[in-house]
């Protein structure tokens, strides 16, 4: 149980899913292996899943509080705010977060999605002797009382209760908290706006969305990078001409934007990137990009994954978050691999070729655009605002944009 706990906060959910199986069966009367299962779909962005698994643990175990708090932030997650509500309603006539700092959190989690300040200050009075530890596997209190403090308009009380949790969750090695707690932060000062916040927030929901889609978290990354595309500054103008290029030579792809030209080597990241941009607005599905690419063998692929593996290896991480981020890729990447070995002509049971395909190509989008960072932030700065990456992937700018393609 402790290891996947640390698995979950440290975003490697395959194998907090996993550790949390191992314990079920070492002790199938518990419910704290199921409880950390169904949090582990929820991080994972699936409240949908989450809400099954949660609704039969507290079936089998109606007296674990934690289950009933689960719930309700589970129900907040899917926009059913009036069966979230009578969660919070139930857990108050229970004083279930009485001194039960990880029921708690997850009501304040619910208080802040539903604004529900009628219980936000009995929530607040029971975790603020908590506020400098842990709030069992949902990280540092300070993050939960921030949220409350958001929702009772204590603005100043709020940012530093996130500045708090921000140094504790980091310290932890937590990016799945650390990403949480910078979108919440932004959110307050994108609310408050004192001079300076809306630039802090910005850059607080850029780290964040970058940890949830490097991660697979891909509900809060979704919402993280629409809520920048409509925040984006005006995109800026492009060559003389009134076009951007991205195209293919001998030597790797040619680029310009902004009036700046670069060029990078070739990846089948750039390529995708390339039919994006050709395909001028319209969605292009995953399946189409990875056969569009040539590539739809699964010796290639593994071979690219092995590449990915070995950069990770060899890279090295600055400090425990980037540590922690290596090490969840590299967990991804290498059950992708044990799936591809398995398949000895043919895909494994149950695998999903388009929940692979999406896997797949956000690696290359993602590698592309860190090539095109090296070269010309500008235009790696206007991609990563623009592409939508998911089953369907979409180059959509905050204002039309031309562009000269060739593949």
């Amino acid at each position: 149980m402790r290891q996947g706990g640390e698995a979950l906060v440290q975003g490697r959910f395959r194998e907090c899913e996993r550790l949390a199986a191992d314990a079920a069966r070492l002790a199938p009367a518990e419910a704290a292996p199921r409880l950390l299962a169904a949090l582990g779909r929820r991080e994972q962005g699936r409240p949908s899943e989450a809400e099954v698994l949660v609704r039969a643990l507290l079936a089998e175990h109606p007296d674990v509080d934690e289950g009933y708090a689960l719930l309700g932030a589970v129900l907040a997650d899917l926009g059913r705010d009036g069966e979230a509500r009578r969660q919070l309603d139930l857990l108050h006539e229970r004083a279930a977060w009485s001194d039960a700092p990880a029921v708690a959190a997850l009501a304040a989690e619910t208080a802040a999605d539903l604004d529900a300040t009628e219980h936000a200050e009995a929530i607040e009075a029971a975790l603020t002797p908590h506020a400098g530890a842990a709030a069992g596997w949902h990280g540092s209190a300070a993050r939960h009382l921030g949220l409350l403090g958001h929702v009772l308009g204590r603005w100043d009380d709020a940012e530093a209760r996130f500045r708090l949790a921000l140094d504790a969750n980091r310290a932890a090695g937590a990016p799945v908290l650390l990403a949480h707690t910078r979108r919440h932060y932004s959110a307050l000062l994108r609310a408050r706006g004192d001079d300076g916040d809306w630039e802090r927030a910005i850059a607080l929901l850029e780290e964040a969305a970058t940890v949830y889609r490097r991660l697979d978290v891909g509900r809060l990354a979704d919402e993280a990078e629409a809520v920048l595309r409509r925040s984006q500054d005006v995109a800026p103008a492009g060559p003389d001409d009134g076009f951007g290029v991205f195209r293919a030579t001998p030597d790797g792809w040619e680029l310009a934007f902004a009036g700046r030209p670069a060029v990078v080597a070739g990846g089948l990241g750039l390529a995708h990137v390339a039919t994006l941009l050709a395909a001028d607005g319209r969605p292009v599905h995953v399946l189409d990009l990875v056969a569009g690419a040539g590539d739809g063998d699964g010796a290639g692929v593994a071979a690219e994954y092995r590449a990915r593996l070995a950069e990770l290896d060899a890279a090295g991480a600055r400090d425990s978050i980037d540590a922690a981020l290596d090490r969840a890729e590299a967990d991804l990447l290498s059950a992708e691999l044990a799936a591809l070995d398995s398949d000895a002509g043919g895909p494994p049971a149950g695998a999903d070729p388009v929940d692979r395909a999406r896997r797949l190509v956000a690696l290359r989008l993602r590698t592309g655009l860190d090539q095109i960072e090296a070269v010309h932030p500008g235009l790696a700065h206007h991609l990563r605002r623009s592409i939508r990456t998911g089953t369907f992937c979409l180059y959509e700018p905050d204002r039309p944009a031309r562009w000269k393609i060739a593949r």
